[in-house]
């Protein structure tokens, strides 16, 4: 009986066994091997994956033919490594003769997603031959994501001037269909939920309002989910940003997955609870589940449209609290820069997210295009690099008008797809979402190619065109480029997170091929800065328009709406001016740079660049996305215009608050005012749209407290003395800060000037 079962249980692991059993094989060439490993499922010692010789006589040399990836640590035998919980060892110490009967063993419990990759060389001792075998590691973890999307009535307004212009709502329908459909093309055992919010998070998404598992019909669920969801009327229109987002955690429940969170709203939030100004928390004490720790939520945040200082540095708080990242324009509409690559787009910046949270596994994005489609003729889209192994290519086509979709397999027609030459567009899978869209997106799966077509290898020169036609006036076409590639990691960080005017803005990458460092790379960092200080010209313009009084945003807010979408002359002032910042390697993978041109305060958007060619990667360029909101500096309350007056006991403040390079601080800052004691408080403030505003302080008003303005310190003492004629060494103080000389200075002058004073007294004296 127990031999039966003995044999029974034998007969079932065989299949198992061989699959955890490698050979390196001496004298030939060896195939690399993937270890695909769930996170978190421990490879008992006893159990563990095994790799051995092939074609030896008896006794073997085992060693490690390349560098332990980074984050490995030496087992102290001298037999092997461990990383991430898992351990490779050796049946000896490396170049130890050992009989080609023992094996090298991998066990232990894989506690991070990601991969890596080690090298094994083994020689046979009697004839001196040897074989070399890569080995990658990937550890896989699931992923549940909420999008947290506004639909308060503000969305309503149109992206930009164009009289063809969507709604925001309406662009946002289209950029989360076209999500959807890149997150179902990556596949994997993913989940999606949806949270709605205005006044408050309703409706319940009939497709996400709990966690979806990505298949085959994700895409079209949630194009018909939010084709059904309508937009909040004006009024209330309010913005509950706090609510949204607890709902949107509260989804994420199973710290066992990778959770992420990504939020788009378009304006300033007005509902308890509040997020906090750091990212962090809530106005009701509570704490967002994220932070720096990877087991945490990941947050990344998109916004569009608001001259609004609180706006901006909420959400780009977000996201650096949370590991994310920040993308915003400032009406919806695409851009271009350096030969074409496109930026600015509201699907632009749920592609540059989709990236962002799904970092620790694969998706990048390699390039980026935006090309006018003229009545006639063939158009080359774009030409870039591929790179070895790679697993999937994502081309997402978005074009100038909606179309239903027999007019989007037209569309489709037009489209030529090339590798070195070679049309390759029959490898490609084509979806779209819903019967009437501007999108589609073309998957080529290299590990799984049409029945009946030879392998095709991402390596090589792949090229798009696409054939105009004058009957379908497409417009434009704007392609976004992804690669699935589990191999390439990188990595950013912004050495400076609140950044002002004429601050610096250090800028760190990182760059890895299975955690070990790539050395050899171009990188570079685009600043893409506002033509104009945005506050400043909204304060200057004395184009004021009446508040509507059923909008819930701010008077200046509906100031710069109102000029976006009427005043040419005005949009054109804001033409993004590109900055070239060339990184410099400096170690192990690392590339490091500074952007010394903060001169002006708005929303920057920072576009990184990489490229690199060489033999163990082959040819490579990646493209990454991101914003940065960089606030005003310095605010001289003494050219401030600032009047303060005391009715019924309040103290009633006049100010229109200049900085001391000159510039207005500008309007839609309101909600950015506070003050430091407590017993004080802000009953009201007034926004004139001009840069003026009118602050009323009930409280204590005769105590002193520090005035705040988004988070600056501009004024300490009495609120009545605001404003008033410093002090001589006051002045002093303010003329060397405008020199660029800092505020302390002053104290080393003045010891001079003593020293001075004191040598001179002396030598008067007899």
């Amino acid at each position: 009986m127990f031999r039966q079962l003995f044999l029974h249980i034998l007969v079932v692991s065989l299949p198992v066994l061989a699959k955890g059993q490698e050979i390196i094989t001496v004298g030939v060439a060896n195939a690399d091997h993937i270890y695909n490993l769930p996170i978190n499922v421990a490879i008992p010692i006893g159990s563990a994956l095994t790799i051995k010789p092939g074609g030896t006589g008896g006794t073997v040399l085992w060693e490690f033919a390349a560098a332990f990836p980074g984050g490995a640590v030496a087992l102290p035998g001298g037999d092997g490594f461990s990383k991430d919980g898992l351990t490779v060892q050796l049946p000896a110490a490396e170049n130890a003769p050992i009989s080609d009967m023992e094996t090298v063993k991998i066990f232990g419990n894989p506690t991070v997603a990601g991969s890596w990759s080690f090298s094994l060389r083994v020689t046979d001792q009697a004839s001196a031959t040897n074989g070399t075998r890569n080995f990658e590691v990937r550890v896989s973890q699931s992923l549940d994501l909420v999008l947290v999307l506004d639909r308060s009535g503000s969305m309503l307004s149109p992206t930009s001037a164009d009289p063809g212009a969507p709604s925001r709502w309406n662009a946002l329908k289209e950029a989360v269909s076209g999500f959807a459909n890149l997150y179902q093309a990556i596949g994997g055992t993913n989940r999606l939920g949806i949270v709605y919010f205005a006044t408050t998070p309703t409706p319940v998404s009939t497709c996400c309002g709990t966690l979806k598992a990505v298949d085959g019909g994700l895409a079209a669920a949630v194009g018909a989910d939010i084709d059904n969801v309508a937009v909040t009327p004006v009024p209330p229109g309010m913005t509950a940003l706090g609510a949204g987002l607890k709902a949107g955690t509260t989804m994420l429940s199973d710290a066992t997955k990778a959770r992420s969170v990504l939020i788009f709203t378009d304006g300033e939030q007005n509902q308890l609870p509040m997020v906090n100004a750091t990212g962090t928390g809530y106005s009701d004490g509570t704490t967002i589940p994220g932070g720096a720790s990877p087991g945490g939520i990941k947050v990344a945040t998109i916004g569009i449209g608001s001259p609004s200082g609180t706006f901006h540095t909420t959400l780009l708080a977000l996201a650096t609290a949370n590991r994310g990242s920040y993308n915003t324009t400032l009406d919806g509409t695409n851009f271009t820069f350096q030969g074409g690559l496109a930026s600015g787009s509201l699907s632009m910046g749920f592609v540059n997210q989709f990236v962002t949270m799904l970092s620790q596994f694969s998706p990048q994005i390699v390039t980026t295009a935006f090309k006018p489609l003229p009545g006639a003729g063939v158009v080359p889209i774009e030409t870039f690099p591929l790179n070895k192994r790679v697993d999937k290519l994502l081309l997402e086509f978005t074009v100038g008008r909606k179309l239903e979709v027999p007019q989007l397999l037209q569309v489709y027609k037009l489209i030529r797809v090339e590798k070195d030459g070679k049309d390759v567009k029959n490898y490609a899978k084509v979806t779209w979402v819903g019967n009437y869209t501007n999108s589609l997106l073309l998957t080529i799966d290299f590990s799984n190619p049409p029945e009946s077509h030879p392998p095709l290898d991402p390596a090589g020169k792949w090229s798009v065109h696409a054939a105009a036609d004058s009957g379908m006036n497409l417009r434009f076409v704007n392609l976004n480029v992804l690669a699935d590639d589990h191999r390439l990691h990188m990595k950013r960080t912004l050495g400076n997170l609140t950044p002002k005017v004429n601050d610096k803005l250090p800028i760190s990458f990182l760059l890895d091929k299975l955690q070990l460092p790539v050395k050899d790379a171009d990188v570079k960092c685009i600043v893409l800065r506002p033509g104009e200080d945005l506050g400043d010209v909204l304060a200057r313009s004395d184009k004021n328009i009446k508040p509507d009084g059923t909008d819930s945003a701010s008077a200046g807010v509906q100031k710069y709406n109102k000029l976006w979408e009427t005043d040419s002359a005005f949009r054109a002032l804001f033409k993004p001016v590109e900055n070239i910042v060339q990184l410099t390697h400096t170690a192990d993978g690392k590339y490091e740079g500074s952007f010394e041109g903060l001169s002006v305060a708005g929303v920057y958007k920072l576009v990184y660049l990489v490229k690199a060619k060489n033999d163990d990667i082959g040819e490579f360029q990646r493209t990454f996305m991101e914003s940065v909101y960089v606030t005003f500096s310095s605010v001289d309350l003494t050219k401030s215009e600032v009047t303060s007056t005391i009715q019924n006991g309040q103290l009633v403040m006049n100010l229109r608050p200049m900085t001391s390079y000159g510039k207005y601080v500008g309007p839609a800052m309101g909600p950015a005012f506070s003050v430091s004691n407590a017993d004080i408080k802000i009953a009201s403030v007034v926004d004139h749209q001009d840069g003026r505003y009118t602050i009323t302080f009930t409280g204590a008003i005769d105590q002193p407290t520090k005035l705040v303005l988004l988070g600056q310190e501009i004024y300490t003492g009495k609120l009545e003395n605001a404003g008033k004629s410093d002090s001589f060494i006051d002045k002093i103080k303010k003329w060397l800060e405008s020199i660029g000389l800092p505020a302390w200075s002053i104290w080393i002058i003045l010891l001079l000037i003593i020293l001075l004073l004191w040598l001179l007294f002396r030598k008067k004296k007899p």
